[in-house]
């Protein structure tokens, strides 16, 4: 009798711990480690790179609720959501980080600064990340398309690329730091990818 009460407690406390519609904060982009914002500071202060400002991204996904969800073993839900702000200012902050630790003069709109050599702005099709819990272990998943544009104000040429990816992780003990680092991952690819993908010629951006 004192095993299965000890094991009813385990039970509703698991329970507890589940509560359907809870919110589970994820973070966009993840907060850079000390060494990484001071060197990135220098990098924009002392660089000469092209002066870039990104603007927040329009959201076209098909839910913007939420960033995804997490389905717990027995059954409830809870909900990914960014902390503050909307995934068009954290997408465009996860570039201006990106472009920064590159060499490029970065800014999000509105931050002041010289005259730009380009504006990049873009949509997000599809930002999300899921979790399944499962007997013994998580399962995640994230994905990520969307459109980047770049208007470039020397020569007053446009260039634009689509670009896409997804992510999966599986654990065992499942924590939202797991979810937050799968998301702002397959994010981050994206990003070099358009990177990859373009070329700066005079005080413009250029496709490959």
């Amino acid at each position: 009798m004192r095993r299965a009460g000890g094991m009813v407690a385990v039970y509703l406390v698991i329970l507890a711990g589940c509560a359907t519609g809870e919110q589970v904060d994820v973070v966009i982009p993840s907060p850079p480690n000390d060494s990484a914002s001071t060197n990135g500071a220098a990098t924009v202060s002392a660089g000469s790179g092209l002066r870039v400002v990104v603007k927040p991204f329009d959201d076209a996904r098909m839910d913007r609720t939420h960033l995804g969800s997490r389905n717990h073993f027995f059954g409830s839900t809870s909900y990914f959501d960014l902390p503050k702000g909307t995934a068009g200012e954290a997408v465009a902050k996860a570039l201006v980080q990106q472009l920064n630790k590159r060499g490029w003069q970065a800014s999000l709109d509105g931050a002041g600064g010289a005259t730009p050599d380009a504006t990049i702005t873009g949509t997000i099709q599809d930002l999300s990340v899921t979790a399944v819990s499962k007997f013994g272990r998580t399962e995640l998943a994230a994905k990520n398309t969307m459109m980047v544009r770049v208007a470039n104000h020397s020569d007053e040429s446009a260039a634009q690329e689509r670009v896409m990816g997804s992510g999966s992780d599986e654990v065992f003990w499942f924590d939202p730091d797991d979810a937050q680092q799968l998301i702002n991952e397959v994010l981050e690819r994206n990003i070099e990818k358009f990177i990859a993908d373009t070329k700066v010629e005079g005080r413009a951006v250029k496709l490959r």
